[in-house]
């Protein structure tokens, strides 16, 4: 008979979270005992649960996973991670140099199987106490952005940020729950300090969160960003559009 595998969901989009609890539990021998939004719900989740699994959202707003991760090497507590992201491009080397494992969104049924047939083929190589220290190693700083303004120092947390606008040797910082800021470095130089976060350049005048990308417009060449009920369209052009959708 298999191990019966106690599992916790953390992911900041609802529907994400019931549709991986929904393919988790096709698999017969795993019962999902949470479904957190953010880092504080599954702290909270994991010290009454003590959960085996843990699948865990990266980037979220009020703390990344990276940042769970750290709280729990902190604690007792020692489930198996995996990492769900849509972003292949964000993080997955400090991951794999990590050994833990991680899945890409929208969640393959097949990709899922195999990761739960390797914990239950040797669970004890992926617990978190033998990986957290490696990982947290190997990951960049996640630290405020910094722009100059025309009066001083902005810093922004990439998060509240819903996409970039060149303005000649200016950029407007578009967000989601504020006005928008001009700051006074060009789009080229703002670029350079997004390495590593998951934002993508769809044009010479835009860069976009794709955090908060909803939809891909071929015929009118638009990208819709949408967080809450504030809504974006941004225009970019055909070969950046086609590189972006192939991601």
């Amino acid at each position: 008979m298999k191990k019966l595998i106690r599992a916790i969901v953390v992911d900041d989009e609802s529907n994400s979270r019931d549709i991986l609890a929904h393919l988790l539990m096709l698999d017969g021998n795993i019962t999902v005992l949470s479904k957190c939004q953010n880092i504080v719900e599954a702290m909270d989740a994991i010290a009454e649960f003590k959960p085996d699994l843990l699948f865990l959202d990266i980037e979220m707003p009020g703390g990344s996973g990276f940042e769970l991760i750290e709280r729990l090497s902190k604690t007792d507590f020692n489930p198996a991670v995996v990492f769900v992201t849509a972003y292949n491009q964000y993080a997955i080397k400090a991951i794999k140099y990590a050994a833990f494992d991680y899945l890409l969104k929208p969640i393959d049924l097949d990709d899922l199987n195999q990761t739960l047939q390797r914990y239950r083929d040797d669970f004890d190589k992926h617990r978190l106490k033998q990986k957290a220290d490696t990982l947290l190693g190997q990951i960049p700083d996640f630290q405020k952005l910094k722009f100059n303004m025309r009066n001083g120092v902005i810093f922004i947390d990439p998060e509240d940020i819903a996409w970039f606008e060149a303005s000649g040797s200016y950029t407007i910082l578009h967000f989601q729950s504020r006005k928008d800021e001009i700051v006074s470095v060009s789009l080229k130089d703002v670029e350079s300090q997004l390495d590593g976060l998951p934002f993508f350049r769809i044009s010479r005048s835009a860069i976009i969160n794709l955090k908060y990308l909803s939809r891909i417009d071929r015929r009118n060449k638009t990208c819709i960003i949408q967080k809450s009920d504030k809504i974006f369209e941004v225009q970019g052009t055909p070969a950046q559009l086609r590189i972006l959708e192939s991601k």
